[in-house]
C-alpha cells in the first residue's frame, strides 16, 4: 500500500482496518472521545466497536494498537488529521450524506467556493452529483429547507454548523 506525506497530511489508503459494520477514515475528533467513553482501555478494536455498538448515541470511535485506548463519539465523521496510531471507525450507514460522501459537522462561510454557490437544487443526491461532475469538488454543503447546495474546492469547514445544511466530503 502506498502513503504520502505532503505536508503533513498523510495521503492514500488507510492502513488499518475496522471491524465489520465500520467504514475506516483518516481523520481524528480531537480531544478523548464526545462523552460517551474515553482512554477506555481495551484489548482490540473488536471490544472497542463492541462498547460502540452497545450505544445508540455511537456514531463512531478511534482505537490505538499500540497504546490499548478506545474513544467513543458521538460524531460520525473526523474534524481533524489522523492522531498518532489511532484508527477512525464510522458505523456503517451514520452519514447524512449520499454514497461516495461523508457528512461532517461545520461550514465554509460564504456560498461555496468558486464552483458554485446557491444552487437550487432538488434533493443532496442532486448536489452530490453536481459535485461528482466536477474533479476541483471535495465537498458540498446542502439546505432540506432551502433547497440550496454550495460546492467547495475544500474538504474540511472552517466553522461551525449553519442552520440545517449538512456538510458533505467526498469519502
Amino acid at each position: 500500500m502506498l502513503q504520502l506525506l505532503v505536508l503533513g497530511l498523510l495521503i492514500g489508503p488507510a492502513v488499518s482496518s475496522c471491524p465489520k459494520g465500520y467504514d475506516h477514515y483518516n481523520g481524528d475528533i480531537p480531544g478523548w472521545g464526545t462523552s460517551l467513553g474515553s482512554a477506555l482501555k481495551v484489548s482490540s478494536r473488536e471490544w472497542c466497536a463492541r462498547l460502540c455498538n452497545a450505544l445508540s448515541r455511537c456514531l463512531s470511535f478511534e482505537h490505538s494498537s499500540k497504546s490499548q485506548l478506545c474513544n467513543l463519539n458521538t460524531g460520525a465523521t473526523p474534524t481533524a488529521n489522523k492522531y498518532l496510531d489511532y484508527a477512525f471507525c464510522t458505523k456503517q450507514g451514520s452519514s447524512d450524506c449520499p454514497a461516495g460522501y461523508r457528512a461532517v459537522d461545520g461550514d465554509i462561510p460564504g456560498w461555496g467556493t468558486y464552483l458554485g454557490s446557491a444552487r437550487k437544487v432538488g434533493s443532496r443526491e442532486v448536489c452530490a452529483l453536481m459535485c461528482s461532475s466536477w474533479t476541483q469538488c471535495r465537498s458540498f454543503e446542502h439546505s432540506n429547507s432551502a433547497g440550496v447546495c454550495n460546492l467547495n474546492t475544500s474538504s474540511y469547514p472552517t466553522r461551525g454548523n449553519y442552520g440545517d445544511y449538512k456538510f458533505c466530503i467526498k469519502s
